[in-house]
């Protein structure tokens, strides 16, 4: 039986029986996949704290098939990210990407370009969310990960005409062409909507910025608002599926930054529970309502 060696991330932990634990893993060799954790609520020894969402781990195991769950039987944490889930703003765009990459990331498909890019967003998160350019990290974070998600999209031209824009030409997003349209061709896609050219350009450069450009890099609140629609447009045309986080953290956009005002105002929303719900037997997850996920 194939032993396994890995290192992931925490995505989500549902309960199964008395003592297990069904996880999904963003690892670094085999992409997203289903695990389960035989006696894990019991067992310290073996999962000392290790399977709290957002946290990087090491774990050994076995998989029977591509076809099963991968058996986890021990876990040692890297990082935990503890402060992630210490700071509403942080828990809340943390809870969100984790659901882009649990409903968009396609299972066993390793990306490890994406993984040091979650590394470094977690990394942000759990140290600096009160500074001025906050809200610019995030969308330059969301871009990147469009992008190596294969989801960036195509800027040159009108994607239905074939027309290049000069300067005088009004832009369009249509997200169901993953791409720009020409005024001329609106009427064939209802959902398009208006981009500047500001935006345009952010979407060009957006992938060639490391960190320390991320922190040099600030823009105007339209390109910011542009970006976050065509960002969220793009990953639920891909998906098929509303984004809960997202939903809940647009309410809370200007909620405190306690743990306990995060308690008080996000009860039973949890990463591992409500937000991004698993079935309750160790099947694969393409059997059930995340068929519809691209890579």
């Amino acid at each position: 039986m194939p032993r396994v060696k890995d290192s992931a991330f925490i995505i989500s932990r549902t309960d199964f029986g008395e003592s297990d634990l069904i996880i999904t893993l963003f690892s670094w060799r085999r992409g997203r996949i289903s695990a389960i954790c035989k006696g894990a609520k019991r067992s310290r020894r073996r999962f000392p704290g290790t399977l709290e969402p957002f946290s990087l781990v090491s774990f050994e195991g076995f998989s029977r098939s591509p076809l099963t769950l991968t058996r986890i039987d021990e876990c040692r944490l890297i990082e935990p990210f503890t402060a992630i889930q210490e700071n509403l703003r942080s828990y809340f765009c943390g809870s969100y990407f984790l659901e882009i990459i649990y409903r968009c990331c396609a299972e066993g498909q390793a990306n490890p370009a994406l993984f040091g890019m979650l590394r470094d967003l977690f990394s942000f998160l759990a140290t600096t969310p009160q500074i001025r350019n906050f809200n610019c990290r995030i969308r330059l974070f969301e871009l990147q990960i469009i992008t190596l998600l294969g989801f960036r999209p195509e800027l040159s031209g009108c994607l239905d005409c074939g027309q290049t824009f000069d300067r005088s030409r009004q832009l369009y997003f249509a997200p169901q062409t993953g791409g720009l349209v020409c005024s001329n061709c609106t009427p064939k896609h209802p959902s398009a909507f208006e981009v500047s050219r500001g935006t345009v350009n952010l979407l060009n450069q957006a992938h060639r910025l490391d960190n320390k450009m991320r922190n040099q890099l600030n823009f105007t609140p339209q390109v910011e608002a542009e970006s976050a629609r065509l960002c969220r447009a793009l990953l639920r045309w891909h998906s098929g599926q509303v984004f809960k986080s997202l939903s809940i953290m647009e309410r809370h956009a200007d909620a405190g930054t306690t743990t306990t005002q995060r308690n008080a105002d996000t009860a039973g929303f949890q990463p591992n529970r409500n937000l991004l719900s698993q079935p309750n037997q160790p099947q694969r997850e393409s059997e059930h309502e995340f068929s519809g996920c691209c890579s």
